[in-house]
């Protein structure tokens, strides 16, 4: 893979696509996809119009979209259940795990979830 063409969010209302570097796998867990699909929801168009959400104020260029699919072009050593030209879809919630909505299968519901594509955790 060698192309990882980005929408980002310059500030409020200018937008831009930018090619940027290829993430590489730095853990024998990680997991590389080739994103060819990603949906722009409610919080990117939020970020375009407002510049924030919350107590977040977009102050540098942001990567847009963060719902995605695509497919798996490199695994980590210690990834058992995923192998190279798997099709996945991209959830971006991490959940605890831990509590009893996560124990009993509805880790959507976690009071603990976090977003991958909402800063800091981005």
């Amino acid at each position: 893979m060698s192309s990882n063409l980005s929408f980002v969010l310059n500030k409020v209302h200018d937008v831009s696509f930018e090619e940027r570097e290829v993430p590489k796998i730095t853990s024998e867990h990680d997991v590389l996809v080739a994103v060819n699909y990603t949906g722009i929801c409610g919080s990117d168009v939020h970020y375009y119009d407002h510049g924030a959400i919350g107590h977040f104020v977009v102050k540098d260029p942001m990567v847009l979209g963060h719902e995605s699919a695509g497919t798996i072009v490199e695994v980590g050593s210690a990834v058992k259940t995923l192998v190279k030209g798997d099709r996945v879809a991209l959830e971006p919630g991490y959940p605890c795990r831990r509590c009893a909505d996560c124990l009993t299968g509805n880790y959507n519901l976690c009071h603990e979830m976090v977003f991958a594509a909402t800063p800091p955790y981005h």
